[in-house]
């Protein structure tokens, strides 16, 4: 029984991606490497956000890097634009979804090349979001970098990295680039008006609007893959896994962010008002004591 679990355990965490490996991608960058090397790079990423980074800014003044900021989310609206379109014309306006066969890996067709050459490219542009964090950590802004944050900054590099691996094709993912592209369009627009400084942000009435499409997003993500549970044929069994607890997960983590962010300061706003409009009514009325008194 213990070898037969050893055996088990040692072929899900590396045998599984070698005999699985769609041969279509065996030879782009960062893909032929093993589970274990991504592995290390996402311990790199957290050990630098957590822990050297914040060493290294604690007796320095944080960075001004509001021109950097600036371009560097006009350039991340420019490629999520570019990958939204581009999957949006592949998925044939989202009748793909409707096909709940899984993907043949032998399929070289010059479109299908290019999906996955495209798919690719879009994988490394979620290596290019850790500038968010690295940002936080040079402006010592390390508050934000809270679990919700490093988790989103790890696990969609690690769920692309092991889609690309195994079949790059499934349209789940398509689904989720589509969808994710779009919110950060909106999102990196806010960043970049954001960076313009105090006198834009004042305009910027609509961020809370941004959490509410990402929470709408892992909606849609459950609702289908509950279409996909229903429908699917020859699915392997890890991606139903995936696909059935990382939405709610999400939609966990940021509804919680959304109550803490929204909710709550919505609240201390009142209470601060209902104070302000207390303490003004108290004045009238010593005031009108007073008056009274002098009477």
């Amino acid at each position: 029984m213990l070898n037969q679990r050893l055996y088990y355990y040692t072929y899900y965490l590396w045998g599984y991606w070698i005999e699985h490996q769609d041969p279509r991608t065996i030879n782009l960058p960062l893909v032929s490497i093993s589970p274990y090397t991504i592995a290390i790079i996402m311990y790199l990423y957290y050990v630098f956000v957590k822990q050297i980074g914040p060493k290294f800014m604690k007796n320095r003044q944080p960075f001004q890097l509001r021109n950097i900021m600036f371009i560097y989310n006009i350039i991340m609206v420019i490629v999520n634009a570019y990958f939204f379109y581009e999957s949006i014309c592949y998925c044939d306006y989202l009748r793909v979804f409707l096909n709940f066969d899984y993907p043949d890996s032998s399929d070289r067709s010059p479109e299908t090349l290019r999906a996955i050459n495209l798919g690719w490219w879009y994988w490394m542009s979620k290596f290019a979001d850790w500038f968010d964090t690295i940002f936080y950590v040079l402006r010592k802004k390390n508050e934000h970098i809270n679990f919700l944050h490093i988790y989103h900054h790890i696990s969609v590099p690690v769920f692309g990295y092991l889609l690309i691996k195994i079949n790059p094709m499934v349209p789940a993912a398509h689904l989720f680039i589509i969808m994710n592209t779009f919110v950060h369009c909106c999102m990196y627009s806010y960043y970049a008006l954001a960076a313009l400084g105090p006198r834009i942000q004042r305009y910027l009435w609509w961020k809370r609007y941004i959490t509410v499409m990402q929470l709408a997003q892992f909606i849609i993500g459950m609702i289908y893959g509950c279409f996909v549970i229903r429908y699917q044929h020859d699915y392997p069994f890890i991606w139903m896994i995936i696909g059935l607890t990382q939405p709610p997960f999400f939609f966990y983590m940021f509804y919680g962010f959304y109550r803490r962010a929204y909710d709550d300061n919505q609240a201390k706003l009142k209470l601060k008002l209902d104070e302000k409009i207390n303490s003004i009514k108290n004045g009238i009325d010593n005031k009108r004591c007073d008056d009274g008194k002098n009477e």
